[in-house]
């Protein structure tokens, strides 16, 4: 029963009923205006009949639309991955990760519950929508991989993937990566949740 619940949440989260509801509607009302003035023109059935299957042939693919991409403002978002298991900015990051001063970044942030957690990495950190991220956000103005985080030549720095709503830096958008200051405060989408930012570096040692 949890497959077929979970399987039914994401078909409204996604917008999904929502569309396929609002198409119904518009198809039966467009068709009840054919049925009456169809023979007004002159048509034969047959344009009435291919008329319906036209039309029940679209409700597939608009499923479809609805179920690959994002319908959330400010614009049409479409994810990068259909495959919720595949997060094109992990591998990315891990291979441009060095963390030599041994240095760690802290992240706190609320849930969809409300719940606060908070939390040191000392790896790459993915934020998104998706439940494979480090850092996930239920919000639909959050991509699905929408930023990750890592430490390059001892700078952590921040990526936006390609989202529609973008990544902000104390409201400063970032264009494609960034430094991030030793305390800030990351936003996707410029109204949309937050992420508080300290990152900590060990005071350097004397070697005598």
């Amino acid at each position: 029963m949890k497959q077929p619940s979970k399987f039914l949440s994401e078909l409204v989260r996604r917008k999904v009923v929502r569309l396929l509801g609002a198409y119904i509607v518009i198809f039966w009302a467009l068709a009840q205006g054919y049925a009456s003035f169809y023979q007004a023109f002159g048509l034969a059935d047959w344009t009435l009949r291919a008329f319906v299957i036209t039309g029940i042939a679209i409700a597939p693919a608009l499923a479809w639309f609805s179920w690959k991409y994002d319908l959330a403002p400010p614009q049409l978002v479409r994810d990068s991955k259909d495959i919720e298991e595949s997060n094109p900015g992990l591998g990315w990051a891990q291979r441009r990760h060095r963390n030599s001063d041994g240095g760690f970044i802290l992240l706190k942030w609320s849930g969809d519950d409300s719940a606060v957690t908070e939390k040191r990495f000392f790896k790459p950190v993915t934020i998104g929508r998706g439940v494979n991220n480090d850092v996930q956000f239920g919000d639909d103005r959050v991509s699905r991989h929408h930023a990750v985080i890592w430490a390059e030549d001892g700078i952590w720095r921040v990526r936006d993937l390609d989202s529609g709503n973008g990544t902000f830096i104390d409201r400063a958008r970032v264009d494609g990566d960034a430094p991030l200051p030793q305390s800030c405060e990351l936003r996707f989408h410029a109204n949309g949740p937050t992420l508080d930012v300290h990152i900590d570096t060990p005071t350097p040692t004397r070697v005598t």
